[in-house]
């Protein structure tokens, strides 16, 4: 018997079909936040009032909320390539 797994294998190619729409859905997510991050470095949230628990504050003082919400997407949009990665890891691999 041939250990790898054919394409004419209907679990894979529902798990083909899984990974891929999960991978263009982490790109648009990705792209989504990015796009917010640029938004908050160009200040469009400056006029929103939020506060930063003091915690943070003081394991990093100087810093502006709306540094804080441009970290905050640029974390999201990291964190979604990396899944993104992972997928198409998992992709190569069925």
């Amino acid at each position: 018997m041939n250990p790898s797994i054919s394409f004419t294998d209907p679990g894979a190619i529902l798990g083909k079909t899984f990974l891929r729409i999960a991978q263009v859905l982490l790109v648009i997510l990705a792209v989504c936040s990015g796009y917010m991050a640029y938004l908050a470095s160009e200040g469009l949230f400056s006029g929103w009032n939020i506060e930063i628990d003091s915690d943070l504050e003081q394991l990093f003082p100087g810093v502006s909320p709306d540094s804080w919400i441009l970290y905050l997407f640029l974390g999201l949009a990291v964190k979604f390539l990396f899944w993104f990665g992972i997928l198409a890891w998992l992709e190569r691999k069925i």
